[in-house]
């Protein structure tokens, strides 16, 4: 069944309350204020980002989108392999076969 004409996917949905919320505690009404006033696009996340953190960083807060603590990344070229053993033999117990949906007793 194919969706409806002119239907969209809403992937990520941030209300002016979010908005509020992430800048430090303001009123979702007052974060609309800042949008319509132009000082940022609630419509494009990195003009809302650059907002937002440069609202968190005039209160002293981390930032958002940013990592706090940046380490280098890590090689697979220096691990070593895992070897597994096989499992070990069960004598003597029951096993469920998940194709025929049957016990079978292993002796």
């Amino acid at each position: 069944m194919a969706r409806p004409k002119g239907s969209r996917t809403i992937l990520v949905r941030i209300t002016y309350d979010t908005f509020g919320e992430l800048a430090g505690g303001i009123a979702g009404d007052t974060a609309r204020q800042y949008a319509q006033r132009g000082q940022f696009n609630p419509r494009d996340l990195d003009s809302s980002l650059t907002w937002v953190n440069a609202r968190r960083t005039a209160k002293g807060l981390p930032l958002i989108g940013l990592a706090t603590e940046v380490s280098e990344a890590v090689s697979d070229e220096d691990l070593e392999a895992v070897i597994s053993t096989p499992a070990p033999i069960q004598t003597g117990l029951l096993i469920y076969n998940p194709i025929t949906a049957c016990y079978r007793e292993d002796i």
